[in-house]
């Protein structure tokens, strides 16, 4: 999913906890939780072009396991509103990236499942879309053309259409 849906999903999540709650900090706190983790693309980015090794998909802050650690914190340790809101932006982060992708399969956004095959891409899909770095491009406010020509350099055999 992309950076707007992210937004989009996450700000409604935190209104909404803010209403519940009363505390407007619900709505940075949901939004960061709904977008943050994101960055953990720059590491695959830049394993998969930087060193050119398609091989693996760390995806270290996309986890399912993290929204339930979240939850059990906040049912029976910190009942605080931020932490609801960390949780339901979090929440569209996941579930939005699981549903949205189509060939994201039941194990794609658990990272113990990624962890236990080493973290390697074919298990999880294959080494994955050869132009996934467009939604990064697409984010950046200037110098997308010099950015698609790095990523475009870096593509297995220098063929764009590759994997």
């Amino acid at each position: 999913m992309r950076l707007l849906p992210h937004t989009a999903l996450s700000s409604a999540a935190g209104i909404l906890v803010w209403g519940v709650t009363g505390e407007p900090i619900a709505v940075p706190v949901a939004v960061a939780a709904g977008v943050l983790p994101d960055v953990d693309h720059l590491f695959d980015y830049y394993v998969k072009y930087g060193r050119r090794d398609g091989r693996f998909q760390f995806l270290l802050f996309h986890g399912w396991e993290y929204l339930l650690i979240g939850l059990i914190a906040y049912l029976f340790w910190l009942h605080e509103p931020w932490l609801l809101a960390l949780i339901a932006g979090y929440a569209t982060q996941i579930a939005g990236d699981q549903f949205s992708h189509d060939n994201a399969r039941w194990n794609t956004y658990l990272v113990t499942a990624r962890a236990s095959k080493r973290f390697r891409a074919p298990r999880f899909g294959g080494p994955g879309n050869s132009r996934a770095y467009r939604s990064l491009v697409e984010t950046m406010p200037f110098g997308r053309e010099a950015l698609t020509r790095w990523f475009e350099k870096r593509l297995p055999h220098g063929n764009p259409g590759s994997r």
